[in-house]
């Protein structure tokens, strides 16, 4: 009788396992060519600039004294440091090979080209109403090929915060944080 109990909780967790894995599993989206600088609408880097500014994305995103947009500005958790993430144009240290539709899913869902969780110290949620205009320019002026590289740090979040498979089941302490 406790054989059974034992392997129906096994059988338990294990399902529990495979829906967690499917529920957290997110496809990568390919890289795409970097845009040469030319084939962006100047005027869409503008509006997009504008909305920058409006939202302080340069708030998270610039490091005291650094590049702007080149990430590396510390956000202090009770579980760690999240830093802000580099969305230049770098194809290497950046999201210079990120496409239209990753960078909507990004702003929108929270999820990164690569098929991550990002941390919700990004308030995405916060973007889910941007129009499809206002995401377009927003990606033309963080594409716009004339900024440089910046490899910033990477988080120092402790086990298991650090597991960003736990943000998209909302099991991460600071999924449901507003305004960080």
């Amino acid at each position: 009788m406790i054989r059974r109990i034992v392997l129906g909780c096994m059988l338990v967790v294990a399902i529990a396992a495979i829906a967690f894995a499917v529920l957290a599993w997110h496809p990568s989206i390919y890289p795409i060519a970097p845009p040469a600088a030319s084939s962006i609408d100047p005027g869409l880097i503008r509006r997009g600039a504008h909305l920058a500014a409006l939202g302080y994305c340069d708030s998270c995103h610039t490091a005291d004294g650094d590049r702007a947009y080149a990430g590396g500005r510390p956000l202090e958790t009770p579980f760690g440091v999240v830093y802000g993430t580099n969305i230049t144009p770098d194809p290497d240290t950046g999201i210079g090979r990120w496409s239209g539709t990753a960078f909507n899913r990004a702003m929108r869902d929270g999820i990164d080209r690569a098929g991550r969780n990002l941390y919700p110290a990004f308030p995405y949620d916060h973007f889910r109403r941007l129009s499809d205009n206002d995401l377009a320019a927003l990606y033309a002026f963080v594409t716009d090929p004339r900024s440089g590289a910046f490899a910033g740090p990477g988080h120092t979040l402790a086990f298991p915060y650090n597991l960003r498979p736990l943000v998209r089941c909302g099991i991460w302490p600071l999924s449901g944080m507003k305004n960080v």
